[in-house]
Formats: C-alpha cells, structure tokens, sequence
C-alpha cells in the first residue's frame, strides 16, 4: 500500500521513540508560541491508520490533549464524518461503469481472494459509490484486523474531558478535494493499490516507519513522491488545503489554548503548515514524545 494512506483514509507511535534525541530537531508534536497567542498550543501530525501493534498513545501526549482549550482536526469529529456517506454515493450509474473488462477482473479478483466479497457482494455493496471509496476498503485492510485511530482516540479524550471539538474544514469541503480528481485518476489509484498489494506488501511497513521517524520533510517527501501522486494532486490535497487552515489556526490559537491535529503529511515541506505559521510570526518547536 502507497504513502498515499498518510493523506486519505478517514486520515502511530512505538517504542523506537525511546531513542529519540532530548532535544529533537523534529517531531509529530509542535508547540506554538509567540506574541499573537494567548498561552502555548500544540500541533500534532497524524497517521490515520495505523496497526494496533504500533499504535502507543503516550500519557504525555494525553495530557497535552486534556489541558487544552478545544480540540482542532480536519473536519470537526464523527458527526460530520457520518455526513460523508451521503457525498460518496454516485448521481447515476454504478462505480464498476468506469473500469475496463481487464481492471474489473483484477479487482473483483482481489476483493474475493484478500476481502471475501466475491462479484455479487461488491456490486451490491459498493456499485453506487463513487470509486474512490475502495481506497479507504482496502486502506482499512491493510492495517490488520483492529486499526487504531488517532482522530477516533483524540475525539474521545476530548468527549470525556468536555473539551469542544472544531473542524479545519467541512466534511463537504474536504470531499469536494476529492471530487476534483477525475474519475480516471480514482480508477488509476485503485489499480495501483491492488499492484501494490500484489508485488510487495512491505509498502505498508515502509509508511509506517517513514511516520515513527517522526521527521515531518521526510514524511511530506516520501508522500509527494509517492506512485499515485502528482503535482496537481500535492498542490490540491497538501498545500492548498495548509494554506486554507492557516486563517482559522490564527484566529483559535489567539484566544485559546488549543490542540491541533491533521495528517502528519501537512507539517513537513515548504508549504507545510509549520512553515506557514513561522512566516506569520509564530515560534514553532519541536517536543520530544
């Protein structure tokens, strides 16, 4: 499976951290600073999914969270994410319309052999949606049985701790980003996962340590990079949407003492939403976890 899962699934910590320098020059966690905020707020770089075996929630981390202000994600919790149900569905047709004779036996090849659903059951289950829906089918496969979820973990910290959740951005917002990548393009990125799949499995290994390294240029470049992207694709999916979130950090990092989580592949590059926040006059450090 391609780096392509750090951005896409609905959007990781282990023991290899204990060697982590005291003072790191990078980090999943950032704190914010400076004359434009009220008290420090922290940004942190998620992997939405992640195998239940990797996945290690640090008490410190935990605590960060719990004294906040307001929790921040890409869209605000699973009350918009149920909203995504409705925008996944297709106006006419089925999704199975758009692959040709040789891609259809491919991937109802695979779906029998590594899901279960055989023909029937993919038509019946999954022909109204649009294609890109089998990115998140086989993203959630990829990460074993039990995936863990941090925005899930997050939600709940912040639920029991009654601490307000907000969104970066809409539901409908994040799905019009993917409604702007042509059917085509879907069709290309489902394929390439299932040859992924095929010819070498430690893909997913790969993603996962590239995040544990905890160096957020790395992850943005092992993302971009990545068989399925593009330049339209990084500028659409990565940077517009770092410089769309910009304005309402600002304005809740201002009044409030906020934790910050998005997709680890949003901290790291030049146009990454680190980057943006140190043009705008923050001071942005690195902690340890």
């Amino acid at each position: 499976m391609k780096n392509l899962i750090l951005l896409l699934t609905s959007f990781i910590f282990a023991v290899h951290f204990g060697i982590a320098q005291d003072t790191p020059t990078s980090s999943l966690l950032w704190e914010v600073t400076g004359k434009k905020v009220k008290s420090p707020s922290y940004i942190f770089g998620t992997m939405h999914l992640i195998p239940n075996d990797d996945f290690l929630f640090p008490e410190t981390l935990k605590e960060k969270v719990q004294g906040s202000d307001i929790l921040v994600m890409e869209i605000g919790g699973l009350s918009e994410q149920m909203k995504a149900m409705q925008l996944m569905m297709l106006d006419t047709g089925t999704m199975f319309d758009y692959f040709n004779k040789e891609q259809l036996d491919s991937l109802f090849t695979y779906t029998e052999t590594e899901l279960g659903f055989d023909e029937a059951k993919m038509r019946m289950a999954f022909g109204k949606m649009k294609p890109f829906v089998l990115l998140q089918l086989f993203t959630k496969d990829a990460f074993g049985e039990n995936p863990q979820s941090y925005e899930m973990t997050l939600e709940k910290i912040a639920k029991s701790n009654e601490i307000e959740v907000l969104g970066l951005e809409t539901i409908e917002e994040q799905m019009g980003f993917i409604d702007g990548l042509s059917v085509e393009d879907q069709v290309n990125m489902i394929m390439e996962t299932l040859r992924s799949d095929k010819d070498d499995n430690s893909e997913t290994r790969k993603l996962i340590d590239v995040y544990l390294s905890q160096d957020i240029n790395a992850i943005h470049e092992y993302t971009v990079s990545s068989g399925m992207s593009s330049p339209e694709f990084e500028e659409s999916f990565l940077n517009q949407r770092n410089k769309n979130w910009v304005a309402p950090i600002k304005k809740i990092i201002k009044k409030n003492k906020a934790f910050i989580a998005v997709g680890a592949a949003h901290l790291g590059g030049p146009e990454g939403v680190i980057e943006l926040l140190k043009a705008e006059g923050y001071t942005l450090t690195p902690v340890k976890l």
